[in-house]
């Protein structure tokens, strides 16, 4: 699941950027408005899609939080 990839890097498990995206990817459409924002936007773009996702599948808002004080593009 994209939760496990977001909570394993929060876990401190090395982050790749190209690992994540492709990672995401491999979910198929629930990832695509994350996967969308890492080609086409910037970092804020990127963590109000993955905030979305976190939201649209009821996890902790705390993730969130997390989500938005680390950087995911580099």
């Amino acid at each position: 699941m994209i939760i496990d990839l977001i909570l394993n890097r929060k876990d401190g498990i090395p982050y790749k950027p190209r690992l994540f995206y492709n990672a995401v990817a491999g979910y198929g459409e629930i990832g695509w408005n994350i996967t969308e924002k890492m080609d086409s936007g910037n970092e804020t773009d990127v963590k109000q899609a993955i905030a979305e996702y976190i939201n649209d599948n009821e996890y902790s808002p705390e993730i969130i939080k997390w989500v938005n004080s680390v950087n995911w593009l580099v």
